[in-house]
């Protein structure tokens, strides 16, 4: 009855969101972790969970402090009720109670948000009340060591791991930081490597994100330097990259702290 009834509410969410939004397919929304690894909360406490009410989980956010998760616009800009989501902390597995449900308490979603090129694509949460995990601290002006071409960085998930499967724990994936031509067809001619971050499946593998992987961390050097917006749609080999909004270009527009 889990199973399905997180299926069929993902699905109908997925649904609306995408013709609310009418986004191109080179814009869209992205998924779970495809490949990667099992890893854990313990590993990775600053991962969230963001659920609707009914339980169905449809993207990840990053804890930046006690009471701020920092996601992705397109996640939670066409939710009918932002207040009505849950943000989970301290939870590997899906199918378990575990970790710290905390309700919305406000949602603030980047000025400069650009629902058709997912650019800014980037939103805090506001929490009713503090989370009792350690964040992780926000990417800024000073950290651009850390979006050097040809290092790795990791992002975590719960999202999809092929074209049809769900989920069902907490995944993670290396990527290698690429310029932005290396992740098309989800980039654009010109967009701007100040705005957006490119990441490469590490060398014999075909990882990347995935449905259910978006507004989740891209993280290097100790700090979340990217949020999942798009990328690997169809979760499979074909075209196995991740896009990210830059921490660094949209801090300051989310009023997070400078660092």
């Amino acid at each position: 009855m889990f199973t399905f009834s997180r299926r069929t509410a993902a699905a109908a969410l997925a649904a609306s969101v995408l013709a609310a939004a009418g986004l191109a397919a080179t814009a869209t929304p992205a998924a779970a972790i495809h490949g990667g690894q099992n890893t854990t909360v313990v590993d990775h406490p600053y991962a969230m969970l963001i659920e609707t009410p009914d339980g169905a989980q449809f993207c990840g956010g990053t804890l930046v402090a006690p009471t701020k998760v920092l996601t992705a616009a397109h996640c939670v800009k066409d939710a009918a009720e932002p207040r009505d989501l849950l943000v989970i902390g301290g939870r590997t597995d899906l199918s378990s109670t575990k970790g710290t449900v905390r309700h919305v308490a406000s949602v603030k979603v980047h000025p400069k948000f650009a629902v058709a090129t997912l650019t800014y694509d980037a939103a805090v949460i506001t929490l009713a009340k503090p989370m009792p995990y350690t964040p992780i601290k926000p990417a800024g002006p000073k950290d651009s060591a850390l979006y050097t071409v040809g290092k790795t960085a990791k992002t975590v998930g719960w999202g999809m791991t092929a074209t049809d499967t769900l989920g069902k724990r907490l995944k993670s994936a290396t990527s290698t930081l690429a310029p932005l031509k290396g992740c098309a067809p989800f980039t654009e001619p010109g967009e701007s490597a100040a705005l957006k971050v490119c990441g490469t499946p590490a060398k014999g593998t075909h990882d990347s994100v995935c449905r259910g992987d978006s507004g989740g961390p891209l993280v290097a050097g100790g700090k979340v330097i990217g949020v999942v917006s798009t990328g690997n749609k169809y979760c499979d080999d074909q075209y196995p990259v991740s896009v990210f909004t830059r921490v660094s270009a949209i801090a300051a527009g989310l009023g997070l702290p400078a660092v």
